[in-house]
């Protein structure tokens, strides 16, 4: 059917109507506008999370979160969110308590951001998203790929075949290319190599060659199949984190757990509260040196029973602590970053919507929030002066002094 010109017109008109109304809900980056008078939050980290809607939380609130900061000259935001690992202390919008929140979202270890281990730039935000059970929005198990990898037998290799496996490999397996560290974790293990026989790959202490197939690019192949079954044959794994802060248990945990071979651990020092029974690794703590540990393990060489008794989660299937099975079933979501993501970002959304009621009070983020210590060694269980890292920990000390002054406009 043919249009006359007035239809055409018309219909010309409807389209440019249509348009109008949906582009007035984007802005000049294509992101959406406050379609009402939602709260505003504002990644001013740039590149995490890399997206911008509105989010519809629980009890029926909402908020328009962007990650262009470009956009707190077009809108009026009510709270900034940063990313710890991208952070710029010299770069921050101003500091406004009274009208703003800030929060703080951090994954990682302090390595990358010292000045986050302490308090005075810790105290510049009123929310936290980290690692630690005290954090607002926690994710002590953020490294646990799912709770069934604890008591699966996919990769578990029984005692026997372990045993077997003893003709051509050692015991102990150790595998990084991190080779500093604040745990100084290559100094003692160079110690027990020197007690107990410890195939080391990777770039650090290493002692023996990878095979082919994993040399190309293993450090992004560690959870694939092949990998998991070559760490599997070895009764002992060593676990040594690059820092030691409370509630950071990383994969070097979890991998091992997850193949059924023994953690050899030194890090978080309630690591314990995550333990899938009350024994399931053997903490560094336990054997203050590398001799004592290795007398240890001889023990459990030349004995299976006593060896198996690290290993209920495999062996029985099951998992008795309670604390760790609360904590899965309470925070499901923290083992998906995305989903810990927009927890957060609701959680702040909340804060927001109570302060326009009215039932708000100013809250401050605590040394609990992410608490890591001055670096120890794994060799000494103490202080070393002459850590590099421990040398650093007290120059961030200071900077982190300058910082909260500088940002609470106090010099």
């Amino acid at each position: 059917m043919n249009m006359t010109l007035c239809e055409l017109l018309w219909s010309i008109l409807l389209l440019v109507i249509v348009s109008y109304f949906w582009n007035l809900g984007k802005d000049a980056e294509g992101t959406l506008k406050p379609a009402s008078n939602n709260p505003v939050i504002l990644w001013w980290t740039e590149g995490f999370p890399g997206s911008s809607d509105t989010k519809h939380c629980p009890d029926s609130i909402q908020c328009d979160v962007y990650s262009s900061r470009n956009l707190s000259n077009v809108h009026t935001v009510h709270a900034y969110l940063f990313y710890g690992s991208n952070i710029n202390f010299s770069d921050l919008p101003v500091r406004k308590p009274e009208d703003t929140i800030w929060g703080l979202y951090h994954e990682e270890s302090p390595r990358n951001v010292e000045a986050l281990m302490h308090e005075p730039v810790l105290n510049l935000f009123n929310f936290s998203s980290t690692y630690s059970r005290h954090s607002d929005v926690p994710y002590p198990l953020q490294y646990l790929e799912s709770f069934e990898d604890i008591t699966s037998r996919k990769y578990f290799i029984e005692t026997s075949e372990k045993n077997a496996y003893l003709k051509d490999i050692a015991p102990i397996l150790y595998i990084q290319s991190d080779c500093e560290t604040s745990t100084e974790r290559d100094i003692y293990v160079k110690e027990l190599i020197k007690n107990i026989k410890v195939d080391s790959y990777g770039a650090c202490v290493n002692n023996l060659k990878l095979p082919d197939k994993f040399t190309g690019d293993y450090l992004n192949n560690l959870n694939e199949d092949e990998f998991l079954k070559f760490v599997a044959r070895y009764k002992f794994v060593i676990s040594i984190e690059n820092g030691v802060c409370e509630d950071y248990v990383t994969e070097k945990f979890w991998r091992a757990i997850k193949v059924g071979s023994v953690p050899i651990y030194f890090g978080s020092p309630s690591v314990r509260d995550w333990f899938p029974n009350k024994k399931s690794a053997i903490l560094l703590e336990d054997f203050p040196t590398p001799k004592v540990l290795s007398d240890h393990i001889y023990k459990l060489l030349k004995n299976d029973d006593l060896y198996e008794t690290y290993l209920e989660h495999k062996t029985k299937q099951i998992v008795a602590n309670a604390q760790l099975i609360r904590e899965f079933t309470e925070r499901p979501y923290q083992l998906d970053s995305l989903l810990t993501v927009e927890k957060f970002e609701c959680y702040v959304c909340k804060m927001l919507h109570k302060r326009i009621g009215g039932d708000y009070t100013v809250n401050i983020v605590a040394k609990s929030h992410y608490d890591c210590p001055k670096p120890l060694s794994a060799l000494t269980l103490g202080e070393n002066p002459a850590n590099s890292w421990v040398q650093t920990w007290a120059y961030s000390k200071e900077e982190a002094e300058k910082i909260n002054k500088r940002i609470m406009n106090r010099v």
